[in-house]
């Protein structure tokens, strides 16, 4: 999107020419199989190697200089799920002009090669919505086999690209060629401390990165892995060009800035404006702006497709119809109208791009927010469940570009104004039966920030088994058998015109799992009544940097009627204290829990807090401890036992 808003700069014709790379780049005439180490056999692939060529070719015919794309690579399969994973070849064909060469190998644990058939290449359209594709299956793969791919394509000029080196399995050797001859370029790895060297090619120094040992990227609990991977970006110009990063970044706000900063109200909009604020009284920019967000997310339908009528505002007003861009108009004409002092926001989704303010790349420039500087809140506009608030949970921690109204711009890292914005306050009064059959749980809990969000999505927009899953979370997850004697929500509508006003519970419960007859004394596991818990028990090493959907912060207060006759015994197990300290001294992250006892009753209080979302790698297991310390709560017991 950001790319077509983009000013089209100008192209100069160029006088020089190269020869071009791709032409005499080859795989090897007589392939043998590489040796592998034991550990590597035991995987079901391995990427043997994987060389990524980027050549921009200058032509004194030519306005505008070629590029081409190679890539080539070899991986080992040693077993079913790894041929499965790399015997069909995906070649995308966005912007490709022209398939210069495909070739493709197979060689067996027995040296015997056999080679692609030309006829088994086939064009699929519109893959999973991903786009075209060149397809074909790679022939005669058996186990512990090399297969082998070597492709050149010739593609439109573009002067930005990207290219994610990691993968999904183990990369022994991987490498990146820039060729731009005489063409002034740029190029950035990230996660990853190789630099970039220096090759000659035809009289020129190009640049070479190689990588070797690349470990598999891997799903990992608390994390971002696809935005986590090695990966390559890259600018070149044609020649003549000199545009420098702040050119770039000025572009897009002066691009941005004339959309979403209208000079005049339409007269829809300010029909539209007038209903909005109908009776309302004392207007605070705030309340303006949870009233305009409440509206556009009740009256207006946000389509996914490529109709234009969805991005002009005259349709958009007249059909409550629109693109997640163009309602972005509509927010522009109702805040103006309102005369309600916003910002625009330029970013990306966390778990997928992670923002760099210092290289511009239009594909990294997915998300739209609006920020209300005087209120350090922001508007969602594409997310129907979130109101005007703390920024969504899949864009904190990411950086983006601001655009105030004079169309500047600025960068800042995006995070949350109120530490204790999302938390979950629990109260339980427990009671057993006289004959111990079952624990009757009588529960108020209260939800905020995206814990409020969340429930109001999933109540409100949910199918109806998602919503008697979200009922079960809601009532004590994990707990078998039980029985739901009561259950009331409050501050359901997802329209809430207070700043995080909580979503609330309240419930009655009856289980006879919790407890479990132990001859004369019974069991009553009674940290199951906090609900199943996340755990981070992994044995291999941390792969990922650690970070949370979002801070949080829980409080637990948990009274336990002792039944009369009996005593307790094990309540050690409830005394649990495990916290993260952060450089500076601060506790950043805690599990404690607690109790006292009189002669009727065990008071239980849990504390869980996480003050930030990301955490240091180098200190995982400090955090992977008071994960593990809610998980260990939900298996504390005690023992009720006659009383002597």
């Amino acid at each position: 999107m950001i790319k077509n808003l983009l000013f089209l700069l100008l192209l100069v014709s160029t006088t020089s020419s190269f020869a071009q790379y791709y032409k005499d780049y080859d795989w090897e005439k007589q392939p043998k199989l590489h040796d592998i180490s034991a550990e590597e056999k035991a995987a079901s692939s391995i990427g043997i190697f994987k060389k990524y060529i980027v050549e921009y070719a200058s032509d004194a015919l030519e306005q505008m200089p070629k590029r081409f794309e190679t890539k080539h690579t070899i991986a080992r399969v040693n077993d079913d799920k790894g041929i499965a994973e790399h015997n069909t070849v995906y070649i995308p064909m966005y912007e490709v002009k022209n398939v210069v060469d495909i070739k493709a190998r197979t060689i067996n644990a027995k040296g015997k090669i056999t080679l692609l058939n030309q006829d088994n290449i086939k064009e699929v359209k519109n893959v999973d919505e991903y786009g075209d594709f060149k397809i074909f299956a790679i022939e005669g793969v058996e186990k512990n086999s090399e297969i082998e791919v070597l492709y050149t394509v010739e593609k439109e000029f573009d002067i930005y690209g990207s290219e994610t080196l990691q993968a999904d399995y183990k990369i022994k050797e991987a490498q990146f060629l820039f060729i731009t001859g005489s063409l002034d370029a740029n190029i950035k790895a990230y996660r990853t401390l190789e630099p970039f060297n220096y090759v000659n090619i035809d009289g020129k120094d190009e640049k070479l990165l190689t990588i070797k040992n690349i470990p598999a990227m891997v799903e990992e609990e608390y994390s971002t892995p696809r935005a986590n991977k090695i990966a390559v970006v890259y600018q070149c110009f044609p020649k003549g060009q000199t545009i420098t990063q702040q050119m770039f970044w000025s572009n897009v706000s002066n691009n941005v800035g004339g959309r979403f900063f209208p000079e005049n109200v339409l007269e829809k909009a300010q029909s539209d404006v007038n209903t909005i604020i109908a009776g309302q009284n004392e207007l605070t920019p705030f309340k303006k702006a949870v009233l305009v967000d409440n509206f556009i997310k009740t009256n207006f339908t946000i389509v996914k497709n490529n109709n234009e009528d969805l991005s002009d505002l005259d349709y958009i007003l007249e059909n409550r119809s629109s693109s997640d861009f163009g309602i972005m108009k509509v927010y522009a004409q109702y805040l103006k109208a309102l005369d309600v002092e916003y910002e625009i926001v330029v970013t990306a989704n966390r778990f997928l791009n992670k923002f760099d303010p210092d290289f511009f790349i239009p594909s990294m420039l997915r998300d739209f927010l609006i920020y209300l500087p005087s209120e350090k809140k922001y508007i969602a506009p594409d997310r129907i469940e979130s109101r005007v608030g703390e920024v969504p949970f899949n864009i904190l921690g990411n950086y983006g570009l601001f655009i105030p109204s004079d169309f500047d711009h600025y960068f800042s890292k995006i995070v949350e104004e109120d530490p204790d914005f999302s938390r979950i306050k629990r109260d339980m009064d427990i009671t057993i039966d006289d004959d111990f059959e079952k624990v009757t749980i009588i529960e108020d809990q209260e939800y905020y920030g995206h814990w409020a969000e969340t429930s109001r999505g999933v109540l409100n927009l949910s199918t109806e088994e998602n919503i008697k899953q979200y009922k079960d979370y809601l009532t004590g997850s994990g707990i078998e058998d039980k029985e739901i004697i009561a259950y009331e929500e409050g501050n359901v509508d997802l329209n809430q015109l207070g700043y995080n006003t909580p979503f609330t519970v309240k419930s009655t419960i009856a289980s006879e799992a919790l407890l479990e007859d132990a001859g004369d004394s019974y069991i009553f596991q009674v940290g199951m009544v906090i609900g199943t818990q996340s755990e981070l028990y992994q044995e291999t090493e941390r792969i990922n940097p650690i970070e949370m959907t979002y801070p949080n912060r829980y409080n637990y207060e948990i009274i336990v009627h002792i039944p009369e006759g009996y005593e307790v015994e094990g309540l050690s197990s409830l005394n649990i204290d495990k916290r993260y300290i952060g450089r500076s001294g601060e506790v950043l992250a805690k599990f404690e829990s607690s109790y006292t006892q009189d002669s009727k009753t065990i008071t239980i209080n849990i504390e869980e807090f996480y003050k930030t979302h990301e955490f240091s790698i180098s200190k995982y297991e400090e955090f992977r401890e008071v994960i593990n310390a809610a998980s260990d709560f939900n298996k504390a017991a005690i023992l009720f036992k006659t009383a002597e």
